[in-house]
């Protein structure tokens, strides 16, 4: 699979929210992000 970096403007309380929930599940950002989009285009 390749990846393209591209940039999002996100609500910044949320972000923060986003990135804690991140470093707890051991995860990158961007597979979170990958994960929620797959799951609302099933």
């Amino acid at each position: 699979m390749v990846r393209k970096t591209t940039s999002l403007k996100v609500d910044e309380e949320l972000w923060k929210k986003v990135k804690i929930h991140c470093i707890m599940e051991g995860i990158e950002i961007s597979e979170y992000v990958e994960k929620l989009i797959k799951g609302d285009l099933k």
